[in-house]
């Protein structure tokens, strides 16, 4: 009898603890952006949510899509947040229907018409090079693809892996749009030649170009901004084949927009923290009322062609070929 009411008090125990946990105020957030992004997004929700336990972890775009695909609506996560948005097409069905939500303070056209997600920014990528390297050896900056071929450039270059990194990706299939699918590929084994590294995020270039490693780096515009800004002598360089950009998405896991307050957190971080990562982070437009507050980023940025940018099954096509 005594053994059976132990046992009977193990179940209860079980149930009232899951049940605690399904009610609980928590919320987790698997977040794509960049450590310093999700730090200050940390910041504010502390701030505006302080009776709310919000997890924000970070996962890399492929580790972020593959929980997902793995896992489906069970995954651990409320909401997804800078996700790349070819990643995102082709996870729709585990997404929450947000046709309700009012996004009147995007730009036009920008959102997905079935609505299971929002974009969450733009980003471009440029050349980023050491200005003193390049006046030390007298060296005019590189201004197309072809002029990174120049042998005096052999490991001097780090451009991200577009396996692994979105921001590798845009590259990769700006020059696909340039040269098509076998001139591309033929343009990357001879540019692999003077990769010092193929890193796996889009921050690798910068991080090989403040160690010195390297002396152009092929990643993101704001962080070459950033890092001009912190007193470093680089230049930011516009191709003339223009600059490749791609953009990010967040969406509520289906079933969890039931919970008010994954919904609100939701739109706490699209309308208020938005508008401030993209003031202060990544400037591409996307709302209506957004400026930069970015120093030295550069302004007029002309977008390069990108046709394809968000068609999953065309990047699963060109990953598939990539061998570098």
């Amino acid at each position: 009898m005594k053994k059976m009411f132990t046992i009977v008090m193990i179940v209860l125990l079980l149930t009232l603890t899951g049940c605690g946990k399904k009610d609980s105020n928590s919320i987790v957030i698997y977040s794509s952006a960049e450590e310093e992004r999700n730090t200050e997004l940390k910041k504010q929700l502390a701030e505006k949510f302080p009776d709310l336990d919000i997890t924000v972890q970070h996962l890399s775009t492929g580790n972020n899509a593959a929980k997902i695909k793995a896992e489906k609506t069970d995954v651990e996560a409320d909401i997804i947040l800078g996700l790349e948005t070819s990643q995102m097409e082709g996870l729709t069905d585990n997404f929450a229907d947000l046709s309700y939500y009012d996004d009147s303070y995007y730009v036009d056209n920008i959102n997905p018409k079935h609505k299971k997600f929002l974009i969450y920014e733009k980003y471009t990528a440029s050349i980023i090079i050491d200005k003193t390297y390049f006046k030390k050896k007298k060296w005019d900056a590189p201004k197309s693809y072809d002029d990174l071929l120049d042998s005096k450039y052999k490991g001097l270059i780090a451009m991200p892996d577009p396996k692994t990194s979105g921001t590798g990706y845009m590259y990769y299939l700006n020059v696909v749009n340039l040269k098509g699918e076998d001139g591309a590929l033929k343009y990357f084994d001879k540019l692999s030649k003077n990769i010092k590294q193929f890193t796996t995020s889009g921050s690798g270039p910068i991080s090989l170009l403040k160690q010195g490693e390297i002396a152009i780096a092929m990643g993101m515009t704001y962080q070459g901004a950033a890092e001009i800004t912190n007193g470093a002598n680089y230049e930011i360089i516009e191709l003339d084949t223009k600059t490749p950009y791609n953009t990010t998405s967040s969406a509520i896991i289906k079933g969890r927009e039931e919970k008010a307050n994954v919904k609100e957190v939701f739109e706490f971080i699209m309308k208020d923290f938005s508008k401030y990562d993209k003031e202060h982070f990544v400037p591409g437009k996307i709302l209506k009322d957004q400026e930069s507050k970015i120093p030295n980023y550069p302004t007029n940025l002309k977008d390069a062609d990108m046709t394809g940018i968000n068609d999953i099954e065309l990047k699963n096509k060109l990953i598939s070929k990539w061998k570098f």
